[in-house]
């Protein structure tokens, strides 16, 4: 699976950018200046190139074990349609359970709280290109597409921690005037989850804190367009019928996505 940025490559990109500062005011907003996660340079809101050399997918991936996650398995059968209907689409996936990837913490948001109010100190700017750097991978995908399973009702651990990554004033939203807005925007986002139980269910919607968190979080940075293919019940439903669910789910969503 492909890793996202190990710390040691981040480091020696670093070494090629220090001279451009990470943080700038415009207009009373701050911006950032990025790293290349694709080919090609970063792309705005308004200038997404989709055309069939161009379109590129960021998978998230946190459905563990492909062969035992329903996630892991409705996602894999989409992507192997999506490619077969758009060969030269370009995939990346993201596998969050990479113990490489950023792990964020107290370090990281006070490096950020210093840099922004102009008080910045030796070590901060590593520290944050860290974050900027995950944040630029999301902006080079036209298309953002995010497997999990239901942990606790919710999500598993390691996407909570890529959302408090990327979440961050000034880059993936900012404030205004009349309230927050997203700036990852134009790009369609597709859930793919599973759950033992059926949330769908009046009796049960109201223990899900999995599917309705993570339309509210990616759709206040701008992902406003959501697709979902959602696998439930596999504690009670029969394989067979299960996998009858995906197919049908992927046949209709890879026309659509």
């Amino acid at each position: 699976m492909a890793r996202l940025f190990s710390l040691r490559n981040t480091r020696l990109l670093l070494k090629r950018t220090s001279n451009i500062p990470l943080f700038k005011h415009v207009g009373g907003i701050r911006s950032c200046s990025y790293i290349s996660a694709f080919p090609g340079e970063v792309k705005s809101s308004d200038d997404l190139r989709k055309t069939e050399k161009r379109v590129q997918i960021l998978h998230l991936n946190c459905s563990g074990s492909d062969e035992k996650s329903w996630t892991g398995i409705a996602s894999k059968a989409f992507f192997k349609s999506y490619k077969e209907a758009n060969p030269n689409h370009v995939i990346q996936e993201v596998n969050l359970w990479d113990k490489e990837l950023l792990q964020y913490n107290l370090s990281h948001v006070a490096s950020k709280m210093r840099m922004v109010t102009g008080q910045e100190i030796p070590g901060d700017r590593e520290n944050i290109t860290l974050v900027e750097t995950m944040i630029k991978t999301l902006f080079s995908a036209d298309k953002l597409v995010v497997s999990s399973p239901m942990w606790n009702f919710s999500i598993p651990y390691v996407l909570k921690q890529y959302i408090d990554c990327i979440v961050q004033p000034g880059l993936t939203f900012q404030e205004t005037t009349t309230g927050p807005k997203g700036l990852v925007t134009g790009r369609p986002l597709l859930l793919v989850t599973s759950s033992g139980g059926d949330y769908t269910k009046e009796d049960m919607t109201k223990l899900d804190f999995q599917v309705p968190y993570l339309k509210v979080i990616f759709g206040f940075i701008g992902f406003t367009d959501v697709r979902h293919i959602y696998v439930n019940n596999t504690a009670h439903e029969e394989r067979g019928q299960l996998l009858e669910y995906i197919d049908k789910a992927v046949n209709k969503e890879v026309k659509q996505f």
